[in-house]
C-alpha cells in the first residue's frame, strides 16, 4: 500500500515531468519563431491545449505528442529524453 507521502511524491514527480516536457515544447516552438496560436493551428490543436501542455498543466495524448514533435522537427523520444517517473 502506498502511503500519503508516496502519493504526494508521485504527483510532484509527474508535475516535474510535465513542466520539463512543456518547457521543451515551448523552447523548440519559440526557436522556430512560431506563435502559440499558429503552432496550434499547424498541429490541428486548440491554442489552449498547446498552452496547457507548455505550462505543464495537461498530460498530452500520444497522438498529440506525435503531431507536436513532427511539427517541431524532433522525435518524440527527444521530447521525452531523460524524463523519469
Amino acid at each position: 500500500m502506498v502511503g500519503e507521502a508516496g502519493v504526494t511524491e508521485a504527483r510532484h514527480s509527474m508535475q516535474e515531468i510535465l513542466l520539463t516536457l512543456g518547457n521543451r515544447v515551448r523552447c523548440l516552438r519559440e526557436r522556430k519563431a512560431i506563435s502559440q496560436e499558429a503552432f496550434a493551428d499547424l498541429c490541428g490543436l486548440h491554442r489552449t491545449a498547446v498552452g496547457l501542455i507548455e505550462r505543464g498543466r495537461s498530460i498530452p495524448r500520444l497522438d498529440s505528442l506525435l503531431v507536436i514533435s513532427e511539427h517541431l522537427g524532433v522525435a518524440v523520444s527527444e521530447l521525452l529524453e531523460g524524463l523519469r517517473h
